[in-house]
C-alpha cells in the first residue's frame, strides 16, 4: 500500500512532459495517438513517461532490442483508456474501494453507469480493454494486443517479440 501512497502524491504533483519528452512523444506516436496521450491527466501522462523510462532501463542496450519503438509506444499508451477525468483522487477512491470492498467494487465496475463511483470503477478495472479498443481504432494492432494484457500477462496469441514487450511493460508499470 505504501507504493500506492507514493503514486498518489506523485500524481497530485505531476507535471506534464517537458519539451524533450514532447519531441520524443511526437516522433514516436501518430497524430491520433498523440491526441489520446495528451488527453490523459497530467498524472497519467507522467506515469506513462516514468514507465517508458523504467522500461528503457530494463532493456539496457536498446541497439540489441529490435522492438524498442513498439515498447515505447506501449508504455506511453497503456493507460489511455482511463480517459481525461481519472485523476489522482478518483484513482485513489477506486484503489480503496477495490481493497476494502473488492466484491462490491468489481460488481459495480462491470458496466459504466451514471453513478459517480460506477464510471470510476469501470475505468479502473477495464482500462486495458478500453485502451486496446482505442488503439485498434487508430490502426495500432500490435500495441492494442500488448496493452490489452498489461495487467493479466496473458501471452497467448502473442509472438515472442510481443511477449517480450509485454513482459517489459508489465515490469516497468509495476515499478511505477
Amino acid at each position: 500500500m505504501s507504493n500506492r501512497v507514493l503514486q498518489f502524491f506523485r500524481g497530485i504533483f505531476a507535471q506534464g512532459p517537458d519539451i524533450n519528452e514532447q519531441n520524443m512523444i511526437n516522433d514516436l506516436l501518430p497524430p491520433k495517438a498523440q491526441q489520446a496521450f495528451y488527453s490523459m491527466t497530467l498524472a497519467d501522462q507522467r506515469h506513462s513517461l516514468n514507465v517508458l523510462e523504467s522500461a528503457s532501463q530494463l532493456v539496457q542496450d536498446e541497439s540489441q532490442y529490435d522492438s524498442i519503438a513498439l515498447l515505447k509506444r506501449c508504455c506511453l499508451l497503456h493507460d489511455i483508456g482511463r480517459g481525461p477525468h481519472m485523476g489522482s483522487f478518483k484513482k485513489a477512491l477506486a484503489v480503496l474501494l477495490d481493497k476494502y470492498f473488492h466484491s462490491w467494487a468489481q460488481k459495480k465496475g462491470q458496466v459504466s453507469g451514471e453513478a459517480f463511483y460506477q464510471d470510476i470503477l469501470y475505468r479502473y478495472y477495464n482500462h486495458p480493454q478500453i485502451s486496446s479498443e482505442m488503439l485498434r481504432a487508430m490502426g495500432l494492432q500490435q500495441e492494442a494486443n500488448i496493452v490489452l494484457r498489461h495487467h493479466t500477462g496473458d501471452i497467448s496469441r502473442l509472438s515472442d517479440m510481443e511477449s517480450t514487450v509485454l513482459d517489459l511493460l508489465m515490469k516497468a508499470d509495476e515499478i511505477n
